[in-house]
């Protein structure tokens, strides 16, 4: 990575010297089209480097996907364990109550009254 970083600032400050010497343009005119044609010439130039780069972090992300999903799947097998152990299902917070009512039963309403309408 550090490489193909190194590569490209270099790539850039060439450009911009280039440009410093052969063409009229100075400050930040000089800064946009050096920046443009250098990442023009690195997406041809830089490929290989881009490539290994890719690779590289491709597989440290991939190492950081699999820890979690080992630490997923130990937590998913102790909870089946301690499942095991209680004799049934734990409680869940919210699972006996639907959707909509509080705990005295009332449904959500602006008037205030009961749900239950007889």
């Amino acid at each position: 990575m550090i490489v193909f970083t190194a590569l490209r600032i270099g790539l850039f400050l060439g450009v911009w010297l280039v440009l410093q010497i052969i063409t009229p343009l100075q400050g930040l005119w000089a800064l946009v089209v050096a920046i443009v044609l250098s990442g023009v010439i690195s997406a041809f130039a830089l490929n290989r480097q881009r490539s290994a780069m890719g690779e590289v972090v491709g597989r440290f992300f991939g190492g950081i996907n699999a820890r979690i999903d080992a630490a997923s799947r130990a937590e998913d097998d102790s909870d089946e364990q301690g499942q095991d152990q209680s004799g049934g299902e734990r409680d869940r917070v919210g699972d006996d109550e639907s959707a909509g009512t509080d705990e005295s039963g009332d449904e959500p309403g602006s008037d205030g009254s009961r749900g239950d309408h007889t």
